[in-house]
């Protein structure tokens, strides 16, 4: 995935209030799954008692490997990886936007001597590499999880080189409470720890008391379960290369644009890579690979487990413009240079919505007002239109809540805009193209504005299936005084053009292709001092209807 992943939940009623923490966002598993089934004669078993972590670091050790990485154009990067099995090593495939590696090293714990590797198959898709080793002797497998296992208990250890010392020994650090982050909608099952795992390098493994693994760090500091590694040890580990497109992909919620509800956006391609040698370019919508039409990234990863490096692929595309839509067509050599054109197979004129755009503005002074907004009381706050405002109120920390606008439909072109009074430890921000799908996850763009021991600070992120993406990381407004009240905020979506200004300036303007229409609505979030109460003074929409 091309964006970044926060942690955030989106509510799913049209005026909610939720508390966040971190144990909410783990599913707890409070059990070690039940009897542990037998291993195979090749495979090495866990433990049948439990160890002292002393004993863990002591059979893991044998098993732990740092992998390092030689890329093009004097590129590298280095990884823990595991023996699994005789003579094969999985880790975490290494970052590719200088292309694939020219070679690869495979550094026991306590040696300084690397050993002859090579990359059997690497999976970008699913994250892993599995290297293969001329000569395994001094290496001793460790045991991937255990068949059937649900749960993974609450006692773990992280075990891996260090990020800032790769070539010293092994460290660990223990967790006290781990647990599982599935998304049905991803083909990685994730785990997640309560610890800080910067200090880590990516591989880095999370082990049970019993000396099994659990799973490998990945970058984005969540953990690849073991289960999944053995279910992926079996076609990759045959000789298959470098299954890799070169592109940044995810679903979207734009059938708008695209003419389309289904297939993936193309966010990111990396240059000189198998996709941009193809033709494909950020902006474009992938319907099809392989001659199998494709809705979800495990699909893609799914066909291309299926093939071998330098296998030529068939690509079908979309690409929009202003007045059209053209469906192309190309061809991908995977893992490798293709040098092909995209061809186009037909032309669509591209619906324009003629829809008159609706003005509204509310300045909370007008009784019929009363109406046009959430209003009441719930666990965690109140809403309320009093004394010329809109006033929110939220009595617990860390909640928040979006309050749409009651009389307006959805909209495609929208922009709206608001002057508020916030104080401190609390943010105030505005939602546009919002909608919830049949599961009730939330999808949005959202900008907001946070104030906090005395600064005023800038984010946008994307809500997509209910999981959040930065678009605007955590930025000071510097140029802004920090005294400054009330605010005034402005969002707006115009195409695929997303725009946010506070007090006039524009703190971020950029290409998103991925929402097309919904609601747009008011944000509030409060932190560490409660209760607050935000206070919306004047809130004028602008939107052109579905």
């Amino acid at each position: 995935m091309a964006r970044r992943l926060t942690r955030r939940r989106f509510p799913a009623t049209r005026f909610a209030v939720l508390t966040v923490s971190l144990l909410s966002l783990l599913v707890l598993g409070g059990c070690r799954g039940g009897p542990r089934p037998a291993a195979t004669p090749t495979e090495p078993a866990p433990s049948e008692r439990e160890l002292s972590w002393t004993e863990v670091e002591e059979r893991l050790q044998p098993a732990t490997v740092l992998v390092r990485f030689q890329g093009p154009a004097g590129s590298s990067s280095v990884a823990t990886g595991v023996a699994y099995a005789p003579g094969l090593v999985v880790t975490i495939v290494p970052p590719l936007e200088q292309g694939i590696p020219d070679t690869i090293e495979v550094v026991p714990s306590g040696s300084d001597q690397p050993l002859a590797a090579r990359v059997r198959s690497a999976s970008p898709c699913d994250g892993i590499a599995i290297v293969a080793l001329d000569d395994p002797s001094g290496l001793r497998a460790a045991p991937l999880g255990h068949p059937g296992s649900v749960d993974i208990g609450v006692d773990v250890l992280v075990y891996g080189h260090s990020a800032s010392d790769p070539d010293g020994t092994p460290v660990s650090a223990p967790a006290a409470i781990a647990g599982t982050v599935g998304d049905p909608k991803r083909a990685i099952q994730q785990i997640g720890v309560n610890v800080d795992l910067s200090g880590f390098a990516p591989g880095s493994l999370l082990a049970d008391r019993h000396g099994a693994v659990l799973g490998l760090l990945l970058p984005t500091g969540l953990f690849l379960p073991a289960e999944r590694l053995r279910e992926l040890a079996v076609p990759l580990g045959e000789e298959r290369g470098w299954l890799w497109l070169g592109i940044g992909v995810n679903e979207h919620r734009n059938p708008d644009r695209f003419g389309t509800e289904h297939g993936l956006v193309v966010l990111q391609v990396t240059p000189n890579g198998p996709a941009a040698s193809a033709g494909v370019r950020p902006g474009m919508l992938l319907t099809a690979l392989d001659g199998q039409t494709v809705d979800t990234f495990p699909q893609i990863c799914e066909i291309l487990r299926q093939h071998r490096q330098g296998d030529e692929l068939a690509l079908e595309l979309r690409a929009v413009d202003l007045d059209s839509i053209a469906t192309l067509e190309t061809r991908i050599r995977l893992g490798e240079a293709s040098d092909s054109t995209p061809t186009e197979v037909r032309r669509e004129p591209r619906t324009r919505n003629s829809t008159p755009a609706i003005s509204m503005t509310w300045t909370f002074e007008a009784p019929h007002e009363l109406a046009d907004w959430p209003t009441g009381t719930s666990a965690l706050g109140t809403g309320e239109i009093r004394d010329g405002s809109y006033a929110i109120t939220l009595t617990q920390p860390n909640s928040f809540g979006v309050f749409p606008p009651l009389v307006l439909a959805a909209g495609t072109d929208q922009r709206i805009a608001a002057t508020v009074s916030l104080p401190e430890q609390a943010g105030a921000g505005l939602v546009v193209r919002s909608s919830q799908d049949a599961d009730g996850a939330r999808n949005l763009y959202l900008c907001a504005v946070v104030r906090v021991d005395g600064r005023l600070v800038a984010t946008c992120s994307l809500a997509l299936g209910g999981q959040s993406f930065v678009l605007l990381p955590p930025t000071p407004l510097t140029e802004l005084d920090p005294a400054t009240d009330p605010l005034t905020l402005e969002l707006e979506a115009r195409d695929t053009r997303l725009t946010f200004r506070v007090a006039g300036r524009t703190v971020l303007d950029e290409e998103d292709p991925m929402l097309g229409h919904g609601q747009v609505a008011l944000w509030v979030e409060s932190f560490g001092t409660v209760p607050v109460t935000v206070r919306f003074h004047e809130v004028q929409v602008e939107l052109t209807p579905r």
